[in-house]
């Protein structure tokens, strides 16, 4: 596999964000290390996260007026990014995903990968755990779950990003099956700060298995 190095300025972080601007006060001063463009969705929040342009440079601020959802969110930003940038990472604001490993999806994206998944050495949810497991054995896509994630945008489709019944989930799922040209890496999950934005414990594994149940129906 080659390895050529890749301009920065190709490659943009996507966050969707409800309510998160303590975190992001805390959370954008280590991804500025890395000198990366950052888009955060702003879903709905009530706070001040729409502010936050005052502070940061090299940032944008989509904000929405109503919540459309933390999986529509993201792919709404990756939407977005597809004008400007040939590369996204997506990540989100409650610190399970350590800017530390930022380097790696570069380094990764250098060597020609379409899709870069994060696998996390812990799962929030029993869903998550069972099919994790099924995805990793079967179809070696390690943690389809996975927030912190790398993508070629040119792989994504428009009118998949646009479709709310199809899940960002699947579209991974999609982009891995076609191209076969996926890395998995682990990484070391920290705690989360604040309550998840997926969903509760029963809400947020509902959530999941009904995306797996169209992968499983759909896509295989």
């Amino acid at each position: 596999m080659t390895s050529s190095k890749i301009s920065k300025n190709k490659i943009t972080i996507v966050i969707p964000a409800k309510n998160e601007y303590t975190n992001l006060l805390k959370l954008l001063p280590k991804i500025n290390e890395h000198n990366l463009h950052v888009i955060i969705i702003n879903d709905g929040s009530k706070d001040n996260t729409k502010h936050l342009k005052n502070n940061f440079t090299n940032l944008k601020i989509i904000n929405l007026k109503n919540s459309i959802g933390y999986d529509n969110a993201l792919k709404y930003g990756l939407f977005k990014a597809q004008k400007k940038f040939k590369f996204a990472i997506t990540m989100d604001s409650d610190f399970e995903h350590d800017p530390k490993y930022l380097n790696k999806f570069i380094n990764f994206f250098e060597k020609d990968f379409d899709l870069i998944i994060g696998e996390r050495n812990r799962k929030n949810r029993v869903v998550e755990i069972i099919f994790s497991f099924y995805f990793k054995k079967y179809f070696y896509l390690n943690d389809i779950f996975c927030g912190y994630r790398g993508i070629r945008l040119n792989k994504l489709k428009t009118k998949h990003l646009k479709n709310k019944d199809i899940s960002l989930p699947e579209i991974i799922f999609d982009i891995h099956k076609k191209y076969k040209n996926t890395k998995n890496f682990n990484f070391k999950c920290k705690e989360r700060n604040g309550r998840s934005k997926f969903g509760n414990s029963f809400t947020g594994n509902l959530k999941l298995l009904i995306q797996v149940l169209f992968i499983i129906f759909k896509r295989i």
